[in-house]
């Protein structure tokens, strides 16, 4: 998502002092258009891959536990990197200046497809799965927590021990499920957006308000959207007792190990 900023951003800041490369610049258009996209489908399909791994973790299954290892986690990080920018090559091709605006060259139905396909990416198929995963995580839980109260039940301190775990499998659904519905209402404008973009192209004659609406809605969307990866670690905090105190004692470490740090005679 830094890099999705930085493509961003850049030119927009330039363009309040200089005239805006995007504008008449046909590869710095598309290559601008292509970044942006693409690091906001990866971002969105990483999301799911560790909401996956999680679930793996959790599972009653061998083989699904097995799934959860650093080896099999790099395999995925890197098939989603390759694979998303060869699937959206197409965008440096479409892509196109007209009238001072970077825009989809398409015909009415390609870009109704375009933006359906955009859609679905973006927001409908990371948020499904993710979703789905969770209630697979909660379901996982919930047997395991069943499980354990039959292993334990005769052996001493286990009212301690039981509660502890119940807080923590608590706290990491609602950890969870505070990610998911942030991670909704981040992604609802832009849903609004790609929708809107699916219907528009058949529309003629649109009125100065609705562009000025539709301009809104879509400088709305593109801001939130780098707004979800800043917000996790607010999530966690506000969500999760045991990350604060995790956080706490890390900081805690941290500056501890500063202090006792001594600089020798030169």
């Amino acid at each position: 998502m830094l890099f999705n900023l930085l493509a961003y951003s850049i030119p927009a800041i330039y363009g309040y002092y200089y005239v805006n490369p995007i504008t008449f610049n046909v590869p710095i258009c598309k290559c601008r258009a292509y970044v942006i996209h693409v690091m906001s489908i990866i971002f969105r399909f990483l999301l799911c891959a560790a909401s996956f791994d999680r679930f793996a973790l959790s599972s009653s299954n061998v083989r699904l536990r097995n799934l959860a290892n650093i080896t099999f986690a790099y395999r995925i990080i890197a098939s989603i990197i390759v694979i998303i920018p060869l699937i959206h090559i197409y965008m440096l091709i479409v892509y196109n200046i007209k009238s001072n605006s970077c825009y989809n060259s398409l015909d009415a139905i390609g870009i109704t497809f375009a933006n359906a396909y955009s859609l679905l990416n973006t927001s409908i198929l990371p948020l499904a799965l993710m979703s789905i995963f969770t209630v697979c995580i909660r379901k996982n839980l919930a047997d395991r927590q069943k499980r354990r109260q039959v292993i334990i039940k005769q052996q001493t301190g286990t009212n301690e021990q039981k509660n502890i775990q119940l807080k923590r499998d608590r706290q990491i659904l609602r950890m969870l499920f505070a990610q998911i519905i942030a991670f909704f209402f981040v992604t609802l404008p832009y849903m609004i957006y790609s929708t809107n973009n699916i219907i528009s192209p058949y529309i003629q004659n649109k009125s100065s308000d609705q562009i000025a609406i539709e301009s809104f809605i879509s400088g709305i969307s593109g801001g939130l959207s780098y707004v979800f990866p800043a917000i996790s670690f607010y999530l966690y905090t506000l969500t999760s007792s045991m990350f604060r105190n995790e956080l706490w004692r890390l900081l805690r470490s941290s500056f501890c190990l500063t202090q006792n740090r001594r600089i020798g005679p030169i």
